[in-house]
């Protein structure tokens, strides 16, 4: 989005929210609420982001996202990030209280993407719950800012079985934890190492379908070609196999290599000869 052009939809409804998209660029120079807000590359290569002549925050990627009104004060919702595909942006707040100094909430601590839901009085941002950690939550208002609230545990979705992987729509491995019948068997082939599997499974990767076979690579954050994973599903023999190699050891197979069709055994081969 280039940030030096702002399109702004003002919403006239019942509760008087207006609501600004703002477009990103290598800079950001605009009068917003009275107050002169900037974003641009310091020294050092990170961006630097000033309310007036202050700097309020500085990272290698900033951006104003979004404009909202919210408990009648003007927001706006920006996104920090440290570059790398590690981790994800973290979003933080500006709020424009009348007759009063520009405050500056966050970032939020979270590597994983954040989800925003705008109401008329606060501001919900949310993570995904994952099987080994539950989803974060937090309520942002004008008042108190940010405040974390009750955390949503994981649950894989028993709805969901080998008919859904039909579908295809799957393009990442956590696509499978979240399927109850199949994220069971992967559980059971990783054993004793299930957590660790699931970690990786929801780490940086892809996932695609080879005919029927459905082939996802992950790493885990910040330890690609350390610590990463291969899971293939069968969907004409609703099987599953599942390699992974743990940080400074060997890679473990589970079920035994023999047993793998000669597809699986193809995507093993290339992916484990980067350890060779």
């Amino acid at each position: 989005m280039n940030r030096s052009n702002i399109i702004c939809l003002i919403v006239a409804s019942a509760i008087g929210i207006s609501v600004c998209n703002i477009a990103n660029a290598s800079d950001l120079d605009i009068q917003m609420f009275g107050q002169k807000v900037s974003i641009a590359k310091g020294p050092d290569d990170q961006e630097i982001l000033k309310i007036g002549d202050r700097e309020v925050h500085k990272n290698y990627y900033v951006s104003i996202d979004e404009i909202q009104i919210v408990d009648g004060i003007p927001t706006a919702v920006g996104n920090s990030s440290a570059g790398c595909n590690a981790c994800e942006g973290s979003p933080f707040m500006v709020s424009f209280p009348p007759g009063k100094p520009p405050r500056i909430d966050g970032p939020l601590d979270s590597c994983l993407p954040v989800k925003t839901t705008v109401s008329e009085r606060h501001i919900h941002f949310s993570t995904m719950p994952l099987p080994n950690a539950p989803g974060k939550n937090w309520e942002w208002t004008p008042v108190s800012g940010f405040k974390e609230v009750e955390a949503e545990a994981f649950v894989a979705d028993k709805s969901k079985g080998w008919d859904q992987l039909r579908e295809r729509s799957e393009t990442h491995p956590s696509s499978l934890l979240e399927n109850a019948e199949v994220s069971a068997e992967i559980n059971r082939l990783a054993g004793a190492d299930k957590a660790l599997v699931n970690d990786i499974l929801f780490g940086v990767g892809s996932g695609e379908y080879k005919g029927d076979f459905f082939v996802g690579i992950t790493c885990s954050r910040h330890m690609c070609l350390d610590q990463e994973a291969l899971v293939v599903a069968d969907l004409q023999s609703k099987t599953v196999y599942l390699a992974w190699k743990p940080s400074g050891q060997k890679i473990k197979v589970s079920p035994v290599v023999k047993s793998w069709p000669e597809k699986a055994k193809v995507e093993l081969r290339e992916w484990s000869a980067k350890w060779k």
